[in-house]
């Protein structure tokens, strides 16, 4: 998978060569996963404007953000505030569900 004789990676490679190798391997993935993602949008965005025009959406972007794209401040309107507030929605989650049945 990485392109190295299994012996040489084995007995041979130190293990900051290991490290190298194998954090640059996942970097080609995440690259790989990103252009993706980025791929699937364009398509979205794309179809969505066949569909409806551009009224609403002027860029892919426009449609969602992606998680490498957002910042990390960035939190839904409605998140909970700490930590006993996300507990009592899942506390009224539960009982809602119950309630259901």
């Amino acid at each position: 998978m990485l392109g190295i004789d299994p012996l040489y990676f084995l007995d041979e490679m130190s293990w900051n060569e290991m490290g190298a190798i194998i954090k640059a391997r996942n970097e080609q993935e995440l690259a790989t996963i990103k252009r993706t993602w980025e791929q699937t949008r364009a398509i979205c965005f794309y179809d969505i404007i066949a569909m409806r025009g551009t009224a609403d959406y002027k860029k892919p972007e426009d449609l969602f953000l992606l998680s490498w794209e957002r910042k990390k401040s960035d939190k839904p309107e409605n998140a909970p505030k700490n930590k006993e507030e996300a507990m009592e929605r899942h506390r009224q989650i539960k009982l809602n569900k119950y309630k259901m049945k």
